[in-house]
């Protein structure tokens, strides 16, 4: 039954969705903190029009399971005429890849924003002031001082979605992206064996994991000094 894990081509096959599954939980975490701290600072905001666009963003990125928001963008998008026919199609809409990490990123960005608006609320009404006093306008403030200590008082947080994001990445598979778990599928199909391939998987996902807490370990240490 487990004949196929001593096989080198098995761990091979698996192994070459790695740098598939770095590249899209990279890339989900990047434009997703980048969308995110966007929508944190609607949130945060004063103005009710743009506080409600914020709350309405996190609440539906939240609320709608990320399989189905894949399947949506990946099977419903095509039937779309306007996104088949238009000039993004050839370029980003066509690629199961890009869809993915389309996907991801706008997740991430949902619960990255509610982490980062309690980041945010974190910066001191005298921080805050301190700015004003040195001639900043809000803007810079904002850029300069309290997103940098909102990401600084969070970062712990984010590397939790981290993980959460790499193990998620799994999903992919579902919308025929080579990542780690469709090499497995593809390996057990081949094999007629669901238990190899899918340990095999696993290991690799564990060790991925455990790189990440080893690092998110140090960076405790550090910020704890």
């Amino acid at each position: 039954m487990f004949d196929l894990l001593l096989h080198s081509e098995l761990w091979l096959q698996i192994a070459r969705g790695i740098p598939i599954t770095i590249a899209l939980t990279t890339l989900a975490m990047f434009f997703g903190l980048i969308l995110g701290a966007g929508v944190a600072v609607l949130v945060n905001s004063d103005n009710r029009v743009l506080n409600w666009t914020g709350e309405t963003f996190t609440f539906l990125f939240r609320a709608i399971p990320l399989l189905t928001l894949l399947y949506f963008l990946y099977y419903g998008l095509p039937n779309i005429g306007f996104i088949r026919q238009g000039p993004l199609w050839d370029v980003f809409f066509r690629y199961s890849f890009a869809i993915a990490v389309l996907g991801f990123s706008l997740n991430n960005a949902a619960y990255l924003a509610e982490v980062l608006r309690g980041g945010i609320k974190s910066v001191t009404q005298g921080q805050v002031e301190a700015c004003k006093a040195v001639g900043m306008s809000e803007g810079m403030a904002l850029r300069r001082v309290v997103l940098p200590i909102a990401f600084r008082n969070s970062v712990m947080t984010i590397g939790n979605e981290l993980v959460a994001t790499l193990k998620a990445t799994s999903l992919a598979s579902a919308i025929a992206v080579s990542d780690v778990l469709s090499n497995a599928n593809s390996y057990g199909r081949i094999f007629s064996d669901n238990i190899s391939p899918y340990i095999a998987a696993a290991v690799f996902y564990l060790i991925m994991v455990g790189l990440i807490d080893v690092a998110l370990g140090a960076i405790r240490k550090r910020a704890a000094m």
